[in-house]
């Protein structure tokens, strides 16, 4: 399977597809807007987040907040 672009995942959410991201080497600007995008009670799981600055995950959670999870 081919790696979805960032607007493919924003398209998804839109849509209230429900996703798991392997989010090591995406920007956090990019998490954002698909966080930004989930609609119908859509969620985002991004895991491979061990390294990022804490700061990057709480602007991340609070694009969607309670819709948000991080995983090992």
């Amino acid at each position: 399977m081919q790696r979805k672009t960032t607007d493919q995942l924003c398209q998804l959410a839109r849509s209230g597809g429900s996703m798991v991201i392997y989010a090591d080497t995406r920007p956090t600007e990019d998490l954002i807007q698909i966080a930004l995008e989930l609609r119908h009670g859509a969620t985002l799981t991004l895991s491979g987040m061990a390294m990022r600055p804490v700061e990057d995950l709480c602007r991340i959670a609070d694009a969607a907040p309670g819709r948000v999870s991080f995983a090992s």
